[in-house]
């Protein structure tokens, strides 16, 4: 089988991917979306969604944007969630991530839990 760089993994496999990888992880409630971006991924209107896999200088870069759970450690969280979805990509892109960036972009509400 001839290895594929991660470039050539569409926008929705590789959220779907790293969502699978980061899901159980304590900490993390879910993936952030702007308000209008879940609409807009819907219709392929929005391209940049809450996972990106792009070509850097260093190699392949992953970007995370998560939802945080109260009370969890922004950076315990966010070196495992580098981990889990660059292990994962890698694995499944045959590839390995050149640099892993992950933005907590908001703190779930603690009623909603």
């Amino acid at each position: 089988m001839k290895d594929r760089p991660p470039s050539s993994l569409s926008a929705e496999v590789v959220t779907s991917a790293v969502w699978d990888a980061i899901a159980q992880i304590p900490g993390v409630a879910d993936l952030y979306r702007k308000p209008l971006q879940s609409l807009g991924e819907r219709v392929h209107l929005e391209r940049h969604g809450p996972v990106r896999l792009t070509d850097d200088a260093d190699g392949p870069l992953l970007e995370v944007h998560i939802v945080l759970e109260p009370g969890a450690s922004v950076s315990g969280v966010g070196e495992a969630v580098a981990r889990a979805g660059a292990g994962y990509l890698a694995q499944a892109a045959g590839t390995s991530i050149g640099h892993v960036e992950v933005y907590v972009d908001d703190v779930a509400d603690a009623a909603s839990e």
